[in-house]
């Protein structure tokens, strides 16, 4: 019985962290949107990182919470959506290759040395691209000139928590209680925190940038 609720627990917190990570792009799809709007001019294709990010969180929740090995449709979601939020915000340097972030995606992809071991070696494949895709948004919202301080170090510790739960996820199955939520953590509150900083970002934008245009200083 205890087990039983204990797995519920882990799902529940899982299944949360899925839905903020769905508000979460559609709110920085939002930001790029209305600077888009303010700029006057496309500053990149906003609308494949919707899309991309719909693809991600759609195939990684649908992968979390099946009780089924990952199936084509599913694998295909997850690998090409991040492709598509990268691809996106290439478009315009919109995220600049700082070396923090290549840092994050290397030591995020080297976490694959232990793959296999948390589930099949194709599932923990797939679920580095998830990591990378939010290692991009975070890191867009940093990339924006006009971020304070204060939610921009944020912002640079929640991307570090996405790249330890990387790390530590391969240890789900093997702990409970505390262990486990601490785990957890690592990937529930970057999100919470990525949430929140871009809801505020998003309503501070009028405010900040009230008379931009395309002639004025680059937002990026």
């Amino acid at each position: 019985m205890l087990e039983i609720m204990l797995e519920l627990w882990y799902e529940i917190i899982m299944s949360l962290s899925g839905i903020l990570t769905l508000f979460g792009i559609i709110i920085t799809w939002l930001i790029f949107r209305r600077i888009e709007t303010i700029v006057g001019e496309e500053k990149h294709p906003s609308g494949l990182l919707l899309i991309g990010g719909l693809m991600t969180s759609g195939g990684f929740s649908g992968a979390v919470l099946s009780k089924h090995p990952v199936n084509g449709i599913l694998a295909v979601l997850i690998l090409t959506g991040p492709a598509l939020i990268a691809y996106s915000l290439a478009m315009d340097n919109v995220v600049k290759v700082s070396g923090r972030l290549m840092l994050q995606a290397i030591v995020t992809l080297s976490s694959l040395i232990f793959a296999g071991n948390y589930s099949t070696v194709m599932v923990d494949v797939i679920y580095v691209g998830p990591f990378l895709a939010l290692l991009l948004l975070m890191n867009s919202l940093i990339s924006l000139k006009f971020l304070d301080e204060v939610r921009e170090k944020l912002l640079i510790i929640s991307s570090w928590f996405v790249v330890m739960f990387s790390w530590t996820r391969y240890w789900l199955d093997n702990t409970t209680g505390i262990q486990k939520g601490i785990i957890v953590a690592f990937f529930a509150i970057p999100i919470v925190l990525w949430v929140i900083i871009a809801t505020s970002i998003y309503l501070s934008i009028p405010k900040e940038y009230p008379q931009l245009d395309k002639n004025d200083q680059e937002i990026f």
